[in-house]
């Protein structure tokens, strides 16, 4: 559910707008594990079975104003609050004869409770060869852990400043250079915060970590923006000093490989990017993107040594071809390039995307078919290494997959569009 209140004045440039939201989400899902052991005997394991009762409940509430100051300045100002509730009831059982008994003592329901209240305020100018921004934001956040065992009670309250600053000048028409400060903040997903997840391996088993914690990046970049008629060219370089990053951890105990995300003090990156953007054609839009970087990591935990340097490359291709008036084509290539860590070694990872729509009914309807990992080769290998072991594992979590969306509009005029869902604090 989502509500908007947009006033607009005689001046174009001012505006004041509310912005509410609400989404829930509810999840059941009931697994069950059949196992059988080969070496060095065959042999069928107990089976294994697990439940899982879950839900979300969402509420963001942002106000903006946006106040021209001059004829090339502005001043915008913004109050956010979102609170978010989760809670995950799970439940893993071991078959034993005709009975079924709790696996591991995982029998527990977790309820986690955030609230961040944040403030900004934030500056621009545009001259004619030299525009700048300076932007302040403050981050109030509490976090509440409760659990029916007992056994991950945690409560954190802290504040936080974002500051940032934007530079540009620009040389000519087509050639501008920009140089950027901030101050940012990646919280952890929350797959990475539940303790409990589906059983579907008892070899290895992925544990969340509700004490994670937020990893904080201060970013500097310098980038240059130049036109040739059709191409676009835009490098840059930029450093990044991150703290508290979040790593995963990998340790065996007895026969089963246990991963759990964990914080470690620091990670340093540097490195490089470059985006094409060519339209050779009036219907033909090509992209490209790279990003090399090399990265030194430190820190410990449990006695883990993370210390560690190295480098890694990510890429992706994309073009958007108009078929015809009414008819869009759209591909895109990923890829991830191989990387390494004190603990493990991840192969490199492609895979292709693509997406077509056409509109019908005098454009009231559109018709969408997309794919994700169109050829399944979106497949994950590691070698993790330990005192005692040598951990080799391949997943392949997300196969191909396709989607067939149809939107039809009521009395939408050519001036509008339709309403995206914002997205929260927690992006």
């Amino acid at each position: 559910m989502e509500f908007n209140y947009t006033r607009t004045f005689e001046n174009a440039q001012k505006k004041y707008t509310i912005d509410m939201q609400y989404d829930f989400w509810n999840s059941n899902k009931t697994w069950a594990l059949a196992t059988e052991k080969h070496v060095p005997h065959p042999e069928a394991l107990p089976g294994i079975r697990t439940s899982s009762v879950g839900g979300s409940k969402d509420f963001l509430l942002q106000t903006d104003l946006e106040q021209p100051l001059t004829e090339k300045s502005i001043l915008e100002l913004g109050l956010k609050l979102e609170n978010r509730k989760v809670t995950s009831d799970f439940n893993a059982e071991q078959q034993q004869g005709d009975q079924w008994v709790t696996y591991k003592n995982i029998n527990n329901k977790l309820q986690y409770n955030e609230l961040i209240g944040s403030g900004y305020a934030q500056f621009s100018n545009k001259g004619k060869k030299f525009s700048y921004m300076l932007g302040l934001r403050s981050e109030l956040t509490e976090i509440s852990i409760e659990d029916r065992l007992g056994d991950y009670q945690n409560k954190k309250k802290y504040i936080r400043i974002f500051p940032t600053l934007n530079l540009s000048y620009q040389f000519n028409e087509v050639t501008t250079t920009q140089f950027s400060y901030s101050k940012r903040i990646n919280r952890p997903s929350l797959w990475m915060l539940y303790p409990f997840n589906e059983l579907t391996d008892l070899n290895a088993q992925f544990i969340g970590n509700p004490a994670l914690n937020p990893s904080y990046a201060d970013v500097l970049e310098l980038g240059l923006l130049k036109h040739w008629g059709d191409l676009t060219f835009n490098p840059s370089i930029y450093y990044q000093n991150n703290s508290d990053i979040i790593q995963m951890y990998t340790y065996r105990n007895t026969d089963v490989f246990y991963t759990i995300p964990v914080n470690i003090e620091r990670e340093i990156r540097h490195g490089l990017e470059l985006s094409l953007l060519y339209n050779p054609l009036k219907w033909l839009q090509l992209n490209a993107e790279l990003n090399g970087y090399g990265f030194e990591q430190k820190g410990f935990y449990l006695g883990q040594d993370f210390n560690f340097k190295g480098n890694a490359l990510t890429g992706r291709f994309s073009t958007q071809a108009k078929i015809s008036t009414m008819m869009n084509l759209q591909l895109r290539y990923n890829y991830t390039g191989a990387t390494t860590n004190a603990q493990s070694h991840t192969w490199s990872v492609h895979y292709l995307d693509f997406g077509l729509s056409r509109n019908v009914l005098k454009d009231k309807m559109t018709i969408t078919l997309d794919g994700t990992n169109v050829l399944n080769t979106r497949k994950t290998k590691t070698l993790t290494t330990g005192d005692n072991y040598i951990y080799n594992q391949l997943s392949n979590p997300n196969a191909s997959r396709y989607r067939l969306t149809v939107v039809y509009r009521f009395n939408l005029k050519d001036s509008q569009s339709i309403r995206q869902a914002k997205s929260g604090n927690r992006n």
